[in-house]
């Protein structure tokens, strides 16, 4: 839902803009700062813990996607990483036990 908001959704009437957001509203300069140091931080753990060949795709593309990019890499690292785990505990991965 987040990416089909941010790809087809429109402007109501009445809403600022992004750039007017930014100039009126000291909350809303912070939060835009917060959110792209969680991303270069994000980035930063991806990279230096990451274990598939993504990791380093997925860094450089949540520097400039955010949580887009972010999110679905650490899934991936995370997928794999169980996927591993239960082929070396000789379980199926579809399996609930």
């Amino acid at each position: 839902m987040l990416v089909l908001t941010a790809a087809v959704g429109r402007r109501r009437p009445g809403d600022l803009g992004t750039r007017q957001t930014l100039q009126r509203s000291p909350f809303a300069r912070v939060m835009f700062m917060d959110i792209g140091a969680l991303s270069t931080l994000g980035a930063l753990f991806l990279a230096l813990t990451g274990q598939t060949r993504a990791r380093v795709p997925g860094a450089v593309a949540s520097l400039f996607l955010g949580s887009f990019a972010l999110l679905p890499a650490l899934a991936y690292e995370d997928w794999v990483a169980l996927s591993r785990e239960d082929r070396v505990q000789g379980r199926h991965p579809d399996s609930l036990n």
